[in-house]
């Protein structure tokens, strides 16, 4: 073999290998970058969660002070929902739905749709983010869901003199759920109470503010114990 041909052939393996290591590194780099980005959606779609329920809970309060909590919670969902990657991750578009529940505090099933498809899309990147550990954060959000459409329920059925039948069955069988699947002594005295004062009373007892109030910290507490924020980013 030639010198050149020699140098030609060893010019040549040496390009390929270069070529296969920056594909490898380009490769890694964008997976980094995929998984930051859905990381990011995955903390971004906890905060909306957070905040649609609480929109939703507010949403049959008519008080000055709930109002102004709304209208705050609206603003805060205004910036969340700028820029949703749905697209870009195939995810659902639910930015396109937020409008819509701005303009209608008061609709509860539309709240409640858009969390349901929330809910769906935190499924779906935990199972995408596994390798980086998160496990049991879409059941435990969907439980979460439980204790939050209560509330929801309640604020509605406390505007009433009595609590309304279709109201009444959508409670017990939530409360029913609830505490067969939380032991948390402190959380079933909770349903105690709200089935006595609300859901089973003769006579209304709590009104909206109070039912807000009385579920808001625990819901504010499991929100508290889902996996870590560094675990979704890391």
């Amino acid at each position: 073999m030639s010198p050149e041909l020699f140098f030609a052939v060893g010019l040549g393996i040496a390009l390929l290998v270069l070529g296969q290591l920056l594909t490898r590194r380009a490769s890694q780099l964008h997976r980094a970058t995929l998984n930051e980005l859905q990381g990011q959606c995955l903390q971004r779609s906890l905060e909306l969660l957070r905040a649609l329920q609480k929109h939703r809970g507010l949403g049959a309060q008519y008080d000055v002070a709930s109002v102004s909590q709304r209208n705050a919670l609206a603003r805060q969902l205004d910036q969340l929902w700028l820029n949703w990657p749905g697209e870009s991750l195939e995810l659902a578009p639910l930015h396109q739905e937020w409008p819509r529940l701005r303009m209608k505090p008061a609709d509860f099933d539309a709240h409640s749709q858009v969390i349901a498809e929330l809910l769906q899309v935190i499924e779906q990147l935990e199972a995408r983010l596994q390798h980086n550990g998160i496990q049991g954060l879409a059941l435990a959000c969907r439980n979460l869901e439980d204790l939050a459409r209560l509330r929801g329920l309640a604020v509605r059925a406390a505007n009433y003199d009595k609590c309304p039948p279709v109201l009444q069955e959508q409670m017990r069988k939530l409360c029913l759920q609830i505490a067969a699947s939380d032991a948390d002594q402190q959380l079933q005295a909770l349903l105690q109470r709200l089935s006595a004062e609300l859901i089973e009373a003769q006579t209304t007892r709590l009104g909206p503010a109070d039912c807000f109030a009385l579920l808001t910290p625990v819901i504010e507490q499991r929100l508290q114990s889902l996996p870590a924020h560094q675990q979704i980013l890391g």
